[in-house]
Formats: C-alpha cells, sequence, structure tokens
C-alpha cells in the first residue's frame, strides 16, 4: 500500500476516476441494476478531482469553513471524514487523521446533512462513501485509519456480545439505516429536514434488494431482515426524529440523534418485554424483527453493554496513589505501546514546561468522552485512557447510578431542610460581592486574601479554617502586596511564620490551622512571588485570569499549573476559590463529596483521595463537570426549583446534606472587605462550628475590636451568651457528662462523661436537638454559665 507521502509529486487531473454507479439509489418504482464496485489505490485515488471537490463540499458542512490546502490535502480530508463514518458510530470527533482534521463519527456526520446540508452537499457526501468504499482497508493504511476511528467511539466497545445481532452487526447495522436513508432523501427535491418516513425507507430498501436478486446477486432472509429491519427502524427516525432541526453542528447534533434512537431502542425494549408487537410494518416486514435491532441499537448509543469491570482486592497493587481493593480492572482496554511504561496519556503532574501539551491532551480526553458520567464504562474507559492502564481507580459509583436515575436521585436531593438551603443561599451570594470587586478593578490583594481563606480548609472543617483566617487577614495583607510586586525573599518567609505564631490566639479555634497558614507564606506566596519575563509575578497573573469573566474555572485551572509549581495549592482548593469568586461552572472534591460520589457517604476519602489532586485528577474534575452540567437542570426542576440550578450550588447543596452540617462561610465577607485593606475586616459576623456531632455544635467564635475575642453560645430562644473557651468547654462537658441530667440514658456517645457526640453525620440536626434532650435544664446552665450580649 502506498503511503499518502508518496503520491505528493502526482499531477492531479480533474475527474480521472469515473463516478460509480448509482449503487443502492433506486426509487421503489425504478429498476436498479448494481455493479460490482472495482477497488482501487489510495494513489488513484488521489487522482479523483470530483473526490477532492466532494471533500471540500463536506469540509464546508461540516465544519463552517472553506477547506484550505490542495487536492491532496482535501482527499485526505475526505478519506479521514468517511473512516470516522464507517467505523465511529456514535463517538464524538476523533483522534486527527492524515489530514489533521478530526470528524465526529457516524451520528453527528448523518445529523449535520439532515438538518443543516444542501442537497449538492448530499450528493458530495454520497459521494465519498462510494469512492471510499472501493478501497481495501485491510492494508497498513487502511487498518490503521480504521483503528484510529474506532478509539473515537465507546460504542465499539459497549456492544461487545450485545443484544440478538452482535456488536459488529449493530454498528454496521446501524450505519445501513443511515447510509440508506441519506441516500434517498439526497435525492427528494424537498428540505433535507423533511421527515423521511419508516414506511418510505423500508419500501425502498425493498426496491433495492429485489433489483440486487434479479441482477444476480444472492441477498440472505437473515440478510434481508437486517437491511429491511434497520433500514426502517433508524433511517426512518434519523430522517423523522430530527425534522426541524434547523441549523446544528455536528458535534452538537449527536446527542439528538443518540436520543432518538436511544428513545427508539427504549420503546422496543418494553415491547420485547410485554410480548407483544405494536410497531407499524412495512410489507412483509415483522415488528418481532425490527424491535430487537432497534433494542440492540438503542443499546448501542447508550452504552449499556459497557465492559465488564473486575473488581480487585487487596492483593492488587496500588494504582495513582489509591489501594488495589479500591480499583478495578477495564480489561478491554488496550494499553498505547507508543506511552513509556508507567506512565499515563495525561502527566501525574501539570507544570510550567508542560502546561501546553497537558492543556491539548485533556482537551482530548474532553473530545473523546464527553459525558463519563453516562455509565460506568465511559467513566472507566476515560481512566484507562487518561493513566493508559486496565487497572484503574473504580469509577464514583453513586454519582453514576444516580446521575441516570433521577427519582432516584431527586428523592435524595430533596431531604435538604429549608434551614440548609437557607445556608447555601448565603454563602453563595457572597459570589456577587467577589464580582463587583473584581469588576471595580480590585488588586491582586483580594485574590492573596482568598487563596489564604482557601489554603487554610486544607483537611479542616469551617470552625478552625475561618477562624483562623479571620485572625490572620489583616496582619496578612503587606505579605501579599509584596508577593504580588514579586518581591519576596527568605527573610520573608521567616516572617510570615513568625507573624502566624504571634497572631493566632491559643484559645482560638484557629489554631487547628496553624500548619495551613504556615505553607501559605512558605509555599504560596514565595512560589508565586516568582516574576516572567515581563516582570508580572505569578500571583499578579492569577489575579488577572480570576478578573477576567470570560474565563471559565476548566481554563483557570489549567493555567494556574503553568505559573509555579509547588506552591501547595491543588485542584480541591482551588477550585473552591474559584467558586468562591463567582464561578458556577465547577465541583470540588474534598472529603464530603468524594465520599459521596464514590461510595454513598462511606468513608473511603482517606483511602481513595490521593487521585485527585495530580493532572489526572484534573482530568476527573472536568469530567464530573461537563457530565454534571447537562444534569443539574433536570434535577432541581425535578424538586421544584429550577431556578437555582448551577453545578456550584449543587455542590453546596449536596455537600450540606451529605455532611449533616449547615454551613455558610460567613467570613467570605470579610475576604472581600480585606481585599480592600479594611482594618475592621475580621470584625463582626461570627464564625459557627456547623458540625451537627461536634461537642461545640451551635457555638461561634466571634473578633471584637482591639484583637479581642469571644465565643457565643444561645439559648433554645436565641438569646446569645459570650463565655470564655474554658468557659464553654466546662459547661457542655457537664452537660454530656455520664450522670448528666439533661440528656437522656440512651443518647449515643463516644465515651462516657466528657469527650465528643457519637456521630450525627448524614442527618440534619444537632446532636443537641437529640430526642429527649431537656432543653429547659439547658438553657438555665447556659445562662448561669454565660454573659448575656445586650449590645
Amino acid at each position: 500500500m502506498t503511503d499518502f507521502e508518496d503520491v505528493s509529486e502526482l499531477k492531479y487531473a480533474d475527474a480521472v476516476i469515473a463516478k460509480p454507479p448509482a449503487y443502492g439509489m433506486g426509487m421503489p418504482d425504478e429498476t436498479v441494476s448494481p455493479e460490482p464496485k472495482v477497488p482501487f489505490t489510495e494513489k488513484q485515488l488521489m487522482l479523483d478531482g470530483q473526490f477532492a471537490a466532494a471533500a471540500r463540499d463536506v469540509h464546508l458542512l461540516m465544519e463552517g469553513t472553506p477547506f484550505e490546502g490542495d487536492n491532496i490535502a482535501a482527499t485526505k480530508y475526505g478519506i479521514d471524514v468517511m473512516t470516522e463514518f464507517n467505523f465511529n458510530l456514535a463517538g464524538p470527533a476523533g483522534i486527527p487523521g492524515e489530514s489533521g482534521i478530526s470528524s465526529p463519527g457516524m451520528i453527528g456526520q448523518a445529523a449535520t446533512l439532515l438538518t443543516s446540508g444542501t442537497e449538492d452537499q448530499a450528493k458530495s457526501f454520497i459521494y465519498l462513501m462510494d469512492q471510499y468504499d472501493r478501497l481495501p482497508m485491510f492494508t497498513l493504511n487502511g487498518t490503521a485509519r480504521a483503528v484510529r476511528a474506532m478509539l473515537g467511539d465507546a460504542s465499539i466497545y459497549a456492544t461487545i456480545g450485545a443484544g440478538v445481532i452482535g456488536s459488529r452487526m449493530t454498528i454496521e447495522a446501524s450505519k445501513l439505516g443511515v447510509r440508506k436513508a441519506l441516500k434517498e432523501i439526497a435525492k427528494r427535491p424537498v428540505a433535507l429536514g423533511a421527515a423521511y418516513t419508516a414506511a418510505e425507507s423500508g419500501m425502498t430498501e425493498k426496491a433495492i434488494i429485489e433489483a440486487e436478486r434479479q441482477a444476480g446477486y444472492e441477498v440472505t432472509p437473515e440478510e434481508e431482515a437486517l437491511r429491511l429491519g434497520l433500514t426502517t427502524g433508524i433511517g426512518g427516525l434519523l430522517g423523522a426524529g430530527l425534522t426541524g432541526a434547523g441549523e446544528i453542528a455536528a458535534r452538537e447534533a449527536a446527542p439528538a440523534i443518540i436520543r432518538t434512537i436511544d428513545e427508539a431502542g427504549q420503546a422496543a425494549d418494553a415491547r420485547i418485554e410485554q410480548g407483544g408487537v405494536t410497531l407499524g410494518t412495512t410489507g412483509d416486514i415483522e415488528g418481532q424483527i425490527i424491535d430487537p435491532l432497534l433494542s440492540a441499537a438503542g443499546k448501542a448509543v447508550r452504552g449499556e453493554e459497557a465492559p465488564t469491570l473486575r473488581k480487585l482486592d487487596e492483593t492488587a497493587p496500588n494504582v495513582a496513589g489509591v489501594p488495589g481493593k479500591y480499583t478495578v480492572s477495564n480489561d478491554s482496554f488496550e494499553l498505547d505501546e507508543t506511552i513509556p511504561k508507567g506512565r499515563g496519556f495525561i502527566a501525574a503532574s501539570l507544570t510550567p514546561k508542560n502546561v501546553d501539551d497537558q492543556t491539548a491532551k485533556l482537551t482530548q480526553l474532553e473530545e473523546e468522552f464527553p459525558d463519563p458520567l453516562s455509565n460506568q464504562g465511559q467513566y472507566a474507559g476515560m481512566m484507562s485512557k487518561t493513566l493508559n492502564s486496565k487497572q484503574i481507580p473504580a469509577p464514583p459509583v453513586w454519582m453514576i447510578e444516580n446521575a441516570n436515575d433521577m427519582g432516584k436521585w431527586s428523592s435524595w436531593f430533596s431531604g435538604l431542610t429549608k434551614g440548609q438551603i437557607d445556608a447555601a443561599s448565603q454563602g453563595l451570594s457572597v459570589q456577587k460581592k467577589f464580582k463587583s470587586a473584581y469588576e471595580a478593578g480590585a488588586d491582586a490583594q483580594l485574590t492573596g486574601q482568598l487563596m489564604l481563606w482557601s489554603i487554610l480548609s486544607r483537611r479542616l472543617s469551617a470552625f478552625p479554617h475561618e477562624s483562623g483566617y479571620k485572625d490572620l487577614a489583616v496582619k496578612a495583607a503587606p505579605f501579599i502586596d509584596k508577593a504580588a510586586r514579586g518581591e519576596w525573599s527568605e527573610a520573608d518567609t521567616a516572617a510570615w511564620l513568625n507573624m502566624v505564631k504571634e497572631t493566632i490566639p491559643l484559645d482560638s479555634p484557629g489554631r487547628g490551622a496553624t500548619s495551613n497558614a504556615n505553607a501559605f507564606g512558605k509555599e504560596f506566596l514565595a512560589k508565586m512571588s516568582a516574576v516572567d519575563a515581563n516582570g508580572v509575578s505569578a500571583l499578579q497573573r492569577l489575579h488577572n485570569m480570576i478578573s477576567d469573566p470570560n474565563m471559565s474555572s476548566k481554563e483557570i485551572r489549567r493555567a494556574y499549573y503553568g505559573l509555579a509549581e509547588g506552591t501547595g495549592i491543588k485542584n480541591k482548593i482551588l477550585s473552591f476559590a474559584l467558586l468562591v469568586s463567582g464561578r458556577n461552572d465547577v465541583v470540588v472534591l474534598d472529603r464530603i463529596q468524594i465520599n459521596r460520589m464514590w461510595a454513598g457517604g462511606e468513608k473511603v476519602y482517606d483511602d481513595i483521595m490521593m487521585q485527585f489532586d495530580s493532572s489526572q485528577g484534573l482530568a476527573q474534575y472536568e469530567a464530573l463537570e461537563r457530565s454534571l452540567l447537562n444534569r443539574v437542570g433536570d434535577l432541581y426542576a425535578a424538586v421544584g426549583r429550577p431556578e437555582d440550578a448551577s453545578i456550584g450550588r449543587y455542590h453546596w447543596e449536596s455537600w450540606v446534606l451529605s455532611s449533616g452540617q449547615i454551613v455558610a462561610h460567613p467570613t467570605l465577607e470579610s475576604v472581600v472587605r480585606a481585599g480592600g485593606r479594611l482594618e475592621d475586616a475580621p470584625i463582626g459576623v461570627p464564625v459557627a462550628e456547623g458540625r451537627f456531632h461536634n461537642k461545640l455544635s451551635g457555638a461561634s467564635y466571634e473578633k471584637l475590636p482591639g484583637g479581642k475575642s469571644r465565643y457565643i453560645y444561645r439559648t433554645s430562644d436565641g438569646t446569645p451568651y459570650q463565655f470564655t473557651k474554658s468557659e464553654l468547654n466546662d459547661m457542655l462537658d457537664k452537660v454530656l457528662a455520664k450522670k448528666s441530667d439533661i440528656i437522656p440514658p440512651d443518647f449515643p456517645r463516644t465515651k462516657a462523661g466528657k469527650g465528643s457526640v457519637e456521630t450525627f453525620e448524614g442527618g440534619n440536626k444537632p446532636w443537641y436537638e437529640f430526642e429527649g434532650v431537656d432543653r429547659g435544664k439547658f438553657d438555665e446552665l447556659i445562662r448561669q454559665t454565660g454573659k448575656e450580649i445586650t449590645e
């Protein structure tokens, strides 16, 4: 076989090779005498001026722009398009071929042609199909093309062993239905988007089969049933299902056709299960034949018959930092032997040196797996591609099950209490203040304060995290300014560490955030003070990105890793900072969300969390975001709140529902104020302990003018009382004592007497609302111990 490069010097003719006979183009009242197609080589095809012209027509349709390049390049593009059509059923654009341009699979191309193409473009497309069919496929080039295209189509793998007609037959039969529909529709004088009925397509195909038999071609009964069934079922669906769709791009049209075939397949499943046939038939075509074909095609585009994932055990090696018992084996995945052993398609680390290359690969992964939550096979396929490994961390089973069962998902989500929804609304409302501040021209101090607030949350609950921020906000300002100017030194690191030690009070909940606070100075500020060739610090460049309303969270996250290495802030912290800054296109994979999405609330975080910090973890962030984007609208509509739908709000509300907490992050308003260098930024809003199972649940920590602070605890009627830390602890220890007369004998506790109460995680009320707690006596103890706040 001749490679494309070998024909670069060939002289081009307008139409050296004659157009093949109009095979399969007859109308029901016509006699068609098909002739065998004579195979020829790619080298000969390079001389076919009509093929190049047809390829240019198709490029204008599929890509929306005129083709730029000579006729040989156009021919290469035409071959690439046809390869995707023949070997990529439901996938998005596959791996770019010889032309360097990638087109979507058969469904996307058919959708564009049926809804947007002209009659001439349809005829050009058919010419490409007919000439391509004459190329020998079992050659080096042909096989390479086929493999490349099939890699873009998960349904190739999803249909292995599927249904009554098998995987490859499902694919070929589906293409046959589309192919015949396209050929007939292209001949019609009406608009291409007009309905092409099942009866019309079936009658046409039956006439074609009869003509073939008269010409001496053998068409077996099985082949006839297959062709008639798929042409009648799928061919009709493609014409009728897209009527009135209007102008639509191939990559956008594919989901529409997938849904059409999916719905027809589900209807066929229902008829088969009921044992009856209600589908209208054409001629002597029996519904019993059509329904299994439609059912199998529906399963193909849904990917229901996804590769079986073998659950592994503790004897399996770790992968991406995840112990073997939390991994599965995707045995159908074929390793890319061009990637060095132990490395992935996506690198483990995203750095300034590889950021451009890795960003391109993340985009490719996004195109190949547009909806990873559609089933476990899709998610596993994405992870196998990411890691270039058969053994992969287990997919987020709970999230996948719920994302594809709206009744189940919405039933769970409707468990939110009004208090939790209000707290989420309060927390999200501060986004408007951040947006306003950035729009008004806030400088890098705001972004620095936001990143300080964010890094303090590492491995901490809101109470110590936000208390620590209120303690540090004002003193941090000059350090942030210095890093933004690119003037940081080792002496500044030492000064920062000393400031943290002296600034957080000994009795503050923020003492638990000391390690995170230290890291902000010696890792984040030190690294982000580095300047580029123009003398602009990495912190300033980050600020410029966050200030840009046209940049998505995905774009900022990718670019962030091109600024500096080892900043102490990874995917989780950065994602939450972006959410707070006003972006609602982001998920945050913290302890609560990982436990929920991967295990339905079971505590697996400590075992599997390492996989989410890396560049490969970034691929998972993006996967969840793009899949949830098309689902959260339906979820919020199902619970009667369609106006609230966004990925960001879903993160916040599903977090409080899963954690059994009411958390609003009120100190975010302090961040905006501190970004304006206000000395009283931390003063005002108290920080509450929102964990229902914690002894201090319901207590608040507040900064006062002059550097003082206090704890606040309220009686059941809302009256606030002031305490020192020791006073509050002593009072609550009395309440929780083993012989206390305030809590009932069956009250759950981890220890007799002092200590935390038994966890209420997943519940929706604090421990002091446990049935049998004597709130009257509890209130009296609060009044006796604390000092009422009257100002």
